[in-house]
């Protein structure tokens, strides 16, 4: 079979894994550049000095092995004047017992435990911060899942990215202390392609809304539409990106990466996760998820068979370089950033790749995603008002 003048679908099979190969790799290499020097790049941007009052909101759900900690994090916060409240929909959870003792423990920062009714919204996680959005007494919200953990001064250094022209600052999570074979996986997972990726963006003034912080101003956000511009996705962090661009406020990440502890992990639930948003980058940013297979490894080992008649070489002999390739550069930005190594790490990569190529193609036929144990259909539909509690009160302005 010849496709045009001459060239045969053979011909044509190697030069597209030729140009797969040429653009994968030149992805890898500027992106592990970007997301070395990034927090440089981004620290020079962040211009706020300004330190006001904020309202750090917390909701909490499932009690997973760094909850303690990772809330800790945040009362242990050295900034000057700030107040924590906690929500959850089930306000006699074992999570949320957790939370009450944790905040007993600091009497030196103001508090407030909060019960979430709203149930309007098709993500849950809005529904929870319906409560604490409406309650908190300042306009700076810095909103902070219940896995990510916090360094000591990253509340301050956030708020430098928080400039007139912003209107979110989030972070991007990177994975550690991983305790057996699934966690490795997802840390794998979230240090590598996915990341590189942010970090790239970031390093050339780009954002997007990623959960795990987000910081705001609530009148911004009330500006953009407040919960009827995100009610209608699971996507929430995006679709609040997308609506303060639409008043004109660019959303940036900031220059301080945020931890996530993974312990044990069980590996459906990795896939799970790791499905759900894909689905939502499908439905919210296409062109990022058409474009996941140049950042991804297995892609380039297949795009390197089929060019390597093109260089001389075997297809064993391509695939085999190609694979060192990428080993090397993962584990040299490993090693700058420090991350944990471990000597599987080639079988952890492959491993990551598998699910990562499994997850995208299955991404392309459903809208059934699970989260926190429960079942979602993940289409966007129109907006919808989500409030069952009191109107926003106006931000307090100190």
């Amino acid at each position: 079979m010849n496709l045009g003048e001459g060239l045969s679908l053979s011909e044509a099979l190697t030069w597209f894994g030729a140009f797969h190969w040429v653009v994968s790799v030149l992805l890898l290499a500027f992106s592990s550049i970007a997301t070395v020097m990034q927090p440089w790049l981004t620290e020079r941007r962040a211009k706020n000095r300004l330190q006001p009052p904020v309202s750090v909101v917390l909701p909490v759900k499932l009690l997973e092995d760094s909850f303690e900690t990772a809330q800790e994090s945040v009362l242990a916060q050295s900034y000057r004047q700030f107040e924590a409240l906690a929500s959850a929909v089930d306000p006699q959870s074992e999570a949320s017992q957790k939370m009450r003792r944790i905040f007993e423990r600091h009497p030196e920062v103001a508090t407030r435990f909060l019960a979430s009714t709203a149930n309007g919204a098709k993500s849950p996680k809005v529904n929870n911060l319906v409560a604490p959005f409406t309650e908190a007494t300042n306009d700076v919200i810095f909103m902070k899942d219940a896995n990510a953990v916090l360094a000591p001064g990253d509340l301050a250094e956030h708020l430098r990215q928080l400039t007139d022209q912003v209107g979110l600052v989030c972070a991007i999570p990177y994975g550690a202390n991983a305790e057996n074979l699934a966690a490795h996986i997802e840390a794998s997972i979230l240090n590598g392609p996915h990341q590189r990726m942010l970090y790239l963006a970031s390093a050339f003034g780009h954002g997007f809304g990623v959960g795990k912080i987000m910081l705001f101003r609530r009148s911004d956000f009330l500006r953009a539409g407040g919960f009827h511009a995100i009610s209608h996705t699971v996507g929430e962090d995006n679709a609040m990106a997308k609506a303060l661009a639409r008043i004109g406020l660019k959303t940036v990440f900031s220059h301080r990466a945020v931890r996530q502890d993974l312990g044990r992990r069980c590996m459906k639930d990795v896939y799970q996760r790791q499905l759900r948003w894909s689905v939502i980058r499908r439905g919210d940013v296409l062109l990022s998820f058409l474009l996941e297979p140049f950042c991804q490894a297995f892609p380039s080992l297949i795009a390197a068979a089929l060019a390597a008649p093109l260089v001389g070489l075997t297809p064993f002999s391509a695939v085999a370089g190609t694979l060192c390739l990428w080993l090397a550069s993962e584990t040299l930005l490993s090693f700058a950033k420090g991350w944990r190594l471990s000597w599987d790490a080639p079988a952890i990569l492959l491993f990551r790749e598998a699910v990562m190529l499994a997850v995208w193609l299955q991404a392309w036929i459903t809208n059934q995603v699970v989260w926190a144990n429960e079942n979602f259909d993940a289409r966007t539909d129109s907006p919808r008002v989500v409030c069952t509690e009191a109107p926003l009160k106006p931000p307090v302005m100190k």
